[in-house]
């Protein structure tokens, strides 16, 4: 009688575990470079696209993509069959649209539209 109560409890508790992990927010983490900056700015960077400002939003895009894709699960790789020129297509798009957003949250968005 003793074990299942035991067996029980430990299922319990296991669930518990289980769903507080599965739940859980990602990790956090510091936001800097031009990811801070807001869609804003990279629509008018991307006004002149040869200009360093440009050509540093661009990368530092394509830098956080790759980082995902090296520090992310087995399936994460967002730049996986996808070219840098439509990567910055693709951020045009949203940043135009919302251009209060940050270039991080862009970069995410398009992670988020292709995980793979």
């Amino acid at each position: 009688m003793w074990y299942w109560k035991w067996m029980k409890t430990f299922a319990v508790c296991l669930a518990v575990v289980a769903c507080s992990a599965a739940a859980s927010p990602a990790r956090a983490y510091h936001e800097s470079g031009a990811g801070v900056d807001s869609c804003a700015t990279w629509t008018a960077d991307r006004g002149n696209p040869a200009g360093p400002p440009a050509l540093q939003d661009e990368q530092w895009v394509l830098g956080f993509l790759t980082g995902i894709g090296f520090a992310g699960s087995d399936e994460d790789d967002p730049l996986n069959g996808v070219a840098a020129p439509a990567v910055w297509a693709w951020i045009d798009s949203y940043c135009k649209q919302h251009p209060a957003d940050k270039l991080v949250t862009a970069a995410r968005a398009f992670f988020k539209s292709h995980p793979h």
